[in-house]
C-alpha cells in the first residue's frame, strides 16, 4: 500500500492539503501519515513545557484526524507527533514509514514562495528523493487531470523519474502536456523538434499526450498563461538537486511562477 505523508501545522492551508491528499489516497488505495512536528523554544529550559507541547500536538492531530475521517472514513490515517524541526521530522517519518509522496499546503503568494524557496522545503528537496506536491489554498482534486510537465527531455538522466506522476495519472482521466519554453524558437534546430516529439511519444506512449514548444523570454509568464489557457490541474518540474535552484529558481524569473501558480506543483527528484 502506498503511503502519503502530510505535514500539518493545523492551518487552513494544511487541512486543504490533507483533503487533497485524502482524495488522492482514496483513488490510489493509499494510507495517509499525518505529521506534526514541534520544538521547544531555544530560550526555554522548562521540561514541563515539552510535555505541554507534545500533548497539544497529539490532541490537535486527533482533532484533525476526526475531522477528515468524518468525510473520508474509507481512508486509513495514522498520526505522528515528533519533537524536532520540520525537515528532520519529515525525513525521520519518511524513512520509518517508507513514504511514497509528500503533500504540503501553501497559503497563496507568500505560502507558495515559502514552500519552494524557504529553507524547510528547499532542504527537503535537497535531502529526500520523494516527490513533493505543494497544494495552493483552495485547490481540489478533480477526476480529470491535465498534467503539464516542464522539462527538457534531452537532459533527463532516467525516464523513471516520471513513474510517480504516471502512477497518479493511471487513476484519473489524465492527459500530459510536455512543454518547453525557449526565448527564440527561430534559433532552435528543426531536428530538435522531431527528436523531441519522438522522445515524448516513446516516454508517454500509454498516455494521451501532446508537446508544445513555446516562445517567450519570460518563462514564468508563458507557463502561467499555458496553465490558464489549457486548463492545467497539475504542474510537474524536475529537481536536479544543486542545479535545481540555479536553473529554475534564479534571479527574478522564478518568482512569478512560484508565487502565483494557481495549481499544485509537483517536484520530482532525478
Amino acid at each position: 500500500m502506498k503511503k502519503i505523508l502530510v505535514p500539518t501545522d493545523f492551518s487552513e492551508a494544511a487541512f486543504n492539503a490533507l483533503e487533497y491528499a485524502t482524495n488522492l489516497a482514496h483513488k490510489m488505495n493509499s494510507e495517509i501519515i499525518l505529521l506534526n512536528s514541534f520544538t521547544l523554544p531555544s530560550s526555554s529550559v522548562m521540561i514541563d513545557l515539552l510535555h505541554v507541547l507534545e500533548n497539544d500536538s497529539k490532541n490537535e492531530l486527533k482533532k484533525e484526524k476526526a475531522k477528515i475521517t468524518s468525510k473520508h472514513p474509507e481512508v486509513k490515517i495514522e498520526t505522528v507527533s515528533i519533537n524536532n524541526d520540520l525537515v528532520s521530522a519529515v525525513k525521520k517519518c519518511s524513512d520509518k514509514h517508507k513514504v511514497d509522496y509528500i503533500i504540503m499546503g501553501t497559503t497563496g503568494a507568500d505560502g507558495i514562495k515559502e514552500a519552494f524557496v524557504g529553507s524547510n522545503t528547499a532542504r527537503l528537496i535537497q535531502e529526500v528523493n520523494i516527490p513533493i506536491i505543494a497544494i495552493p489554498l483552495g485547490c481540489v482534486l478533480t477526476s480529470n487531470l491535465n498534467i503539464a510537465v516542464s522539462s527538457d527531455l534531452k537532459t533527463l538522466k532516467s525516464i523513471s523519474v516520471f513513474d510517480h506522476v504516471k502512477e497518479i495519472a493511471n487513476h484519473f482521466k489524465s492527459e500530459f502536456h510536455l512543454i518547453n519554453v525557449s526565448e527564440d524558437l527561430s534559433k532552435v534546430d528543426p531536428t530538435d523538434f522531431v527528436e523531441h516529439a519522438a522522445d515524448i511519444d516513446d516516454l508517454f506512449i500509454d498516455y494521451k499526450h501532446s508537446f508544445k514548444f513555446l516562445e517567450n523570454n519570460d518563462y514564468e509568464t508563458e507557463i502561467l498563461d499555458y496553465i490558464s489557457t489549457s486548463k492545467i490541474n497539475l504542474l510537474v518540474v524536475i529537481s536536479r538537486k544543486r542545479n535545481f535552484f540555479k536553473r529554475l529558481f534564479h534571479k527574478s524569473i522564478s518568482k512569478k511562477l512560484t508565487m502565483h501558480s494557481p495549481v499544485p506543483i509537483v517536484v520530482l527528484t532525478e
